[in-house]
């Protein structure tokens, strides 16, 4: 998920080695950063034959007409249609990774008629900004929805781009989903299992994270690359290597992070393997020469851009000898 706009001019070469032990690769999932919403009016349609002169006269008003020469006068400027957009569920409150359906509905706004096979963009608000983080196709009656699992108090918007036809649109309204505190911490426990049922193609689902620690955000921040290509030296957005797609995730919460592995290594504290959290870095080779890194995801997983031909992905801790590291 991109928050922002990465260079990528000047790349620092990662000095990844390629990691043997990868897993099957992932569906890629689509990440697209917000755009600049913009209203376009459409060309006038041209008249018949030519037009062998124009006058402009002056109204008793403020304003100008054209005329033709011919008597018949120029068509108006053809409008795009106006669109309307807005969340049916604004305010729900659920417990803690309890799945809840959120619905958007995009019409025309004259006629109030639904607005059907149109692409309509999700962004969820994280602590950089806004963030697209998926795409869904209106129905007939102008209608789409996605399930979501929150983890903590989150919320989400929707954009339609607009078509040649169609004037773009922002959602009227945003959709809180409010999560009840009493379980907020027990449900934050269990990232690291929502993160194993996407690696293993299982329904995917969002799980948005907008007040958790930092360590759950980077674990879902990374779960968003999912599918993204593995490419020597790159930091994103749209492919990575190790080093890379950590310091892009640690980027969009706001942490200033070294580009390559040995350097991520040596800025970060040391944490027992014992006491390693979701969110930690998993450092693999020795001091001076860490070959490979990953961010951690729970149940022995970790989330990772492994070698050339493969794509990020959650994967297995599959050795005893590593490093752990906190930033």
């Amino acid at each position: 998920m991109t928050t922002g706009t990465v260079a990528v001019s000047g790349v620092a070469l990662a000095g990844c080695a390629t990691d043997v032990h990868a897993d099957t690769a992932m569906e890629e999932s689509p990440n697209t950063a917000p755009v600049t919403l913009a209203a376009q009016i459409g060309s006038r349609a041209a008249l018949g034959g030519s037009i062998a002169a124009a006058a402009v006269s002056e109204h008793s008003s403020s304003g100008l007409a054209l005329g033709a020469a011919s008597g018949v006068d120029a068509p108006p400027l053809a409008g795009k249609i106006q669109v309307g957009l807005r969340v049916t569920n604004p305010a729900v409150t659920v417990n803690a990774n309890e799945p809840i359906d959120i619905g958007f509905s995009l019409y025309n706004e004259a006629t109030h008629e639904p607005l059907a096979n149109q692409l309509v963009k999700v962004q969820v608000k994280l602590p950089t900004g806004w963030a697209t983080f998926k795409h869904l196709q209106t129905n007939a009656q102008g209608y789409a929805s996605y399930t979501a699992r929150v983890l903590t108090t989150t919320n989400v918007t929707a954009i339609f781009d607009g078509t040649d036809a169609l004037q773009s649109a922002h959602s009227t309204n945003d959709a809180t989903l409010n999560v009840r505190p009493q379980v907020a911490n027990v449900a934050a426990r269990r990232l690291g299992s929502l993160a194993s049922d996407i690696s293993a193609g299982l329904p995917r689902v969002s799980v948005p994270v907008a007040s958790s620690s930092i360590g759950a955000k980077a674990v879902y921040l990374a779960s968003l690359q999912a599918g993204k290509p593995y490419v020597y030296g790159a930091e994103g957005p749209s492919s990575f290597d190790c080093s890379g797609l950590v310091q892009y995730v640690f980027k969009q919460l706001g942490k200033s992070v070294p580009r390559t592995t040995d350097a991520q290594f040596a800025s970060s504290t040391r944490v027992s393997q014992y006491n390693k959290q979701p969110g930690n870095l998993i450092f693999l080779g020795s001091p001076g020469n860490i070959y490979h890194v990953g961010i951690y995801a729970g149940d022995g997983k970790m989330w990772v851009a492994p070698h050339t031909g493969s794509v990020v992905k959650l994967q297995s801790i599959y050795t005893t000898s590593y490093y752990v590291g906190r930033f």
